[in-house]
């Protein structure tokens, strides 16, 4: 999630098992750097291969079996700001603590992270919540300014309870928007042998559902909420673009098909072919609108460029119209004409 997001739940984490008012803003400040430190894996980058920056975002600093090394690092890099009024012993469940969070809340979201890095490069994504979510997270910021101020960690305590509650209703959210997509499926008379169902930006009601019949990708939006009726946003369908198709056009041993197999592993294997000229592949999995079919980045595909790395795109799309047209189906509202 954003790092303002993961320093939160790193800071309540710590203050959650502090034992002493005096520990409280230790914990506090510990917990929320030692919670934004898998991050700092954005200054991996190369000017000549652009999909380092995607490869390694999310990648070994948020394995599980390195958290405590970070959180231990993090709490030795602090306890002398600390003026060795917090104990070693207390600085490293803070830190250890702290860190093992960000994995586990970035693996709610849908962007991919490799928990069991080294033993496996499964890019583990739960569905649970959007990578921000304004509802998640000012609760816990509401929480955490109490916390400081009366140098208690009930408000935490409760912040943290209610981020439960809410990750919770995630789950729900979603076993609904997956029920409805299956549902429309068997309405077209289609066999889904993939299904997914991902937040949209910044809430839990509006979900975008994608499901492959044979070699057809379908995508459609749902809104959904508990005792109202849902509502369903059409999308349309593409063809995903399968590693045959890709040994079609690319030599398997050259620098480009390299990179095909790292963005199809990066997009958890939901690609597409987007544009024709020149060639792009998409990541179906994200769009500015959860019903569109266009994607938020790509990889070019030049065949007589095989032995280059690719250039990765971007179609980002950010204006008044497209921000009232999101706005519209998060409310679960019908789309006028103008907003089509």
């Amino acid at each position: 999630m954003d790092p303002l997001t993961q320093m939160s739940i790193g800071a309540a984490a710590a203050v959650s098992i502090a034992r002493h008012p005096k520990e409280i803003r230790h914990a506090l400040v510990l917990g929320a750097l030692a919670g934004g430190a898998p991050d700092l894996d954005v200054f991996i980058r190369s000017e000549s291969d652009p999909l380092v920056a995607l490869v390694y975002h999310r990648h070994f600093t948020h394995a599980l079996l390195l958290a405590p090394i970070i959180g231990l690092l993090v709490a030795a890099l602090y306890r002398p700001i600390a003026a060795r009024k917090l104990p070693w012993k207390r600085a490293f469940h803070f830190g250890i603590l702290a860190t093992l969070t960000h994995g586990l809340l970035d693996a709610c979201t849908s962007y991919g992270t490799l928990l069991y890095w080294p033993i496996s490069s499964y890019r583990e994504s739960w569905d649970m919540i959007s990578i921000i979510d304004p509802v998640f997270t000012l609760p816990l910021l509401i929480a955490l300014v109490l916390t400081w101020i009366k140098r208690s960690n009930r408000p935490t305590r409760f912040g943290l309870v209610l981020a439960m509650l809410y990750l919770g209703f995630g789950v729900y959210q979603r076993e609904q928007a997956q029920a409805f997509a299956r549902e429309l499926a068997e309405s077209r008379g289609h066999y889904a042998e993939e299904l997914t169902a991902r937040p949209s930006l910044g809430n839990l009601l509006l979900w975008r559902v994608l499901y492959r019949d044979e070699q057809q990708y379908y995508v459609d939006a749902v809104w959904t909420f508990p005792g109202l009726e849902q509502r369903h946003y059409a999308g349309g369908s593409v063809q995903a673009f399968s590693e045959i198709e890709a040994y079609s056009r690319v030599d398997p041993d050259s620098v480009l098909w390299n990179d095909i197999e790292r963005f199809r592993h990066f997009s958890q294997g939901y690609l597409y072919l987007y544009d024709h000229d020149p060639l792009v592949a998409g990541d179906l999995r994200y769009a500015a609108h959860p019903d569109s079919l266009v994607p938020l980045w790509g990889i070019t595909i030049e065949p007589g460029r095989s032995a280059a790395h690719t250039k990765l795109l971007h179609f980002r799309k950010i204006n008044s119209a497209a921000l009232d047209r999101l706005w519209t189906m998060i409310r679960g509202q019908p789309i006028l004409p103008e907003l089509q």
